[in-house]
């Protein structure tokens, strides 16, 4: 990536955090629906913070990863950005930042993705589930960041209610795409 590019990709990204920042645990995961894995992740790091006196943040990306990688082939959002971010709120975030997610933000590393979340937004620890990866290639796993002094706690990925494998924003997006009610298709997650 240019160097300009990387600078527009930091710069974006060190002011959507400016508006939220203070010492905090952060959940960071794109959320779509926020499903009962999405809000169990949310209460693991809920006592967390309040163990510490830390406010809890939430930070998601929009639009999704896998919709900017799929050419306009991705299923539609489980629910709009609004309705992700009350939902969040309603799970326990105290705040909610909105990371863009383009080709510029995407080609960050997770070197730089973990200095400007501790740095800029003030994270203290971070939450993730145990599949999640970040920066560039997806190369920030939660032992690489850790490698870099982060504290980050992993939680094991829920069981989905109604099938084999874990609870899945995918699956819901699926269940939608075959006509399932929406509502259904989360509770089902």
């Amino acid at each position: 990536m240019s160097a300009v590019l990387e600078r527009n990709a930091t710069d974006l990204l060190r002011a959507r955090f400016a508006g939220a920042a203070r010492p905090c645990i952060a959940v960071i995961g794109t959320f779509d629906g926020v499903h009962h894995g999405h809000r169990e992740l949310l209460r693991s790091a809920r006592r967390l913070a309040a163990a510490r006196g830390l406010a809890l943040i939430a930070v998601t990306m929009d639009p999704r990863p896998d919709a900017l990688r799929a050419d306009g082939e991705a299923l539609p959002d489980v629910c709009s950005l609004q309705e992700r971010i009350l939902r969040l709120h309603w799970a326990g975030a105290d705040d909610v930042v909105v990371v863009p997610f383009t080709l510029e933000t995407a080609a960050l590393t997770y070197a730089d993705y973990c200095a400007l979340l501790t740095e800029e937004l003030g994270v203290r620890a971070i939450y993730v589930g145990e599949d999640f990866a970040l920066g560039r290639g997806r190369e920030g796993t939660p032992g690489r960041m850790r490698a870099l002094g982060i504290e980050v706690h992993t939680h094991a990925l829920v069981p989905s209610a109604s099938c084999a494998g874990k609870a899945s924003s995918t699956n819901v997006r699926n269940a939608i795409a075959r006509g399932v009610d929406p509502r259904r298709a989360l509770t089902a997650a």
